[in-house]
């Protein structure tokens, strides 16, 4: 089992790539739960300086979304977070972010399918949850439940993204690939016709088997560019595959 110390630097960490990366900022949340003593660590909600975020700034909640120490509470839309910790055994790990490239298949009326190799991942495509507002009971978060199933990820219509994963190298990596993703689509349409990679293509090109590696090799990456930003907003910027 990580202990809680070590979940806590670890949060704290992927907050602060994902503010580098410019995928979080006034809004904008990341959690991970421990299984053995049922707690949920996650980040302060709107407003906070999330590049700026320490170990002991992180929220412990219970699945209810009851603050368990501290003075402050969990950001209001703590039921994505509850929601879907409680009923998958693989999400340890979630972000809910209002990415630049992704957020705009949340708003468009075009289905996500994966262009790069890279985006294998998202094999059957990311869900669009189709209610327009924000996730801030549990009846909602169980509707999200329902729309991203078994899926690494859900865009919410005219809001943002939610990203599921095993642990927070996974969730900080998977964001990533959709980012790039979504940012590539956009770029290549200017061309013409958009090539996607065809779920049998994801299956063949086998991504889930290398995930656990990229994932680790890729926070390795940007935790020593994190590790020397200067706390401007996006200065430290590193495309994942440039």
């Amino acid at each position: 089992m990580t202990s809680e110390k070590d979940l806590r630097e670890q949060l704290a960490t992927c907050t602060r790539i994902f503010a580098m990366q410019g995928m979080i900022g006034v809004f904008g949340h990341v959690s991970v739960y421990q299984p053995e003593t049922k707690r949920v660590l996650i980040t302060p909600g709107m407003g906070s300086d999330k590049g700026s975020f320490r170990p002991e700034d992180m929220v412990p909640t219970d699945l209810d979304g009851k603050p368990l120490e501290g003075k402050n509470g969990p950001p209001v839309e703590w039921p994505i977070h509850t929601a879907l910790h409680g009923a998958r055994a693989d999400a340890l790990a979630v972000a809910h972010l209002h990415t630049p490239y992704a957020t705009l298949f949340a708003i468009a009326k075009r289905e996500f399918r994966p262009v790069t190799l890279q985006g294998a991942i998202f094999t059957d495509g990311v869900p669009l949850f189709p209610e327009a507002q924000l996730i801030t009971t549990p009846e909602r978060g169980n509707n999200l439940l329902k729309v991203i199933g078994d899926k690494r990820a859900a865009l919410l219509r005219g809001h943002g993204i939610v990203v599921v994963a095993q642990n927070l190298q996974e969730v900080l990596y998977t964001a990533l690939v959709l980012e790039d993703d979504t940012k590539k689509t956009l770029q290549a349409v200017t061309l013409g016709e958009v090539g996607t990679i065809s779920p049998e293509e994801c299956r063949t090109f086998g991504a889930e088997i290398a995930l656990e590696r990229r994932a680790q090799r890729a926070w390795n990456y940007f935790c020593s560019l994190e590790a020397r930003w200067d706390r401007q907003p996006a200065t430290g910027r590193s495309e994942l595959f440039p």
